[in-house]
């Protein structure tokens, strides 16, 4: 007797339908992209920021994901991180909104190529969103432009966020248990 490839995975229930309506698929990829981040951030080498940054941005999109599917809500093709934080019904603060904001356009473009499809998606990066995470200062003459640590993506930010969406993601696990 012979089975056909998919006759096989429908035995396993290893299905599209199947893999894809675990929360549990979607959380060990994204604790895979988490760790992959650390690693990054904590490179003894130099370490490249935009890695780093998409790494951590799938991560957390990947989390949110799995938290709407224990939920069964529909995410779509949605990558923007402050709109699946709105499906789950996770609230978060003004500077984790900058923080996902900015992580949502790494995770679409920044992350992967130096240019968006559109010049529009540019210009509001480099003049909107960019612009939330830094702070600039004027003593004495002196300017100096920072990253406001509150709200760009460091490792302390990206950990905070994981661990309020991981609390979210084992609160909805449990209750279908």
């Amino acid at each position: 007797m012979s089975f056909k490839k998919n006759e096989v995975r429908e035995i396993a229930e290893f299905t599209f339908s199947k893999i894809g309506t675990d929360p549990e698929n979607w959380m060990k990829r994204a604790v895979d992209f988490k760790d992959a981040a650390i690693l990054i951030a904590k490179s003894d080498e130099y370490s490249p920021p935009f890695p780093y940054y998409y790494n951590s941005g799938i991560a957390l999109e990947l989390i949110l994901k799995s938290i709407a599917v224990a939920k069964s809500k529909n995410y779509g093709t949605n990558h923007r991180l402050n709109d699946l934080c709105t499906l789950v019904g996770l609230k978060i603060a003004k500077n984790q909104e900058c923080t996902l904001e900015l992580l949502s356009e790494l995770i679409v473009w920044g992350g992967r190529y130096p240019v968006p499809k559109k010049e529009g998606q540019w210009n509001n990066y480099h003049d909107v969103v960019k612009e939330k995470h830094i702070v600039r200062e004027n003593e004495g003459g002196v300017h100096r432009t920072l990253a406001d640590r509150d709200r760009f993506p460091t490792l302390d930010n990206f950990l905070s966020l994981w661990e309020l969406f991981e609390t979210e993601y084992i609160s909805e696990i449990e209750k279908r248990a």
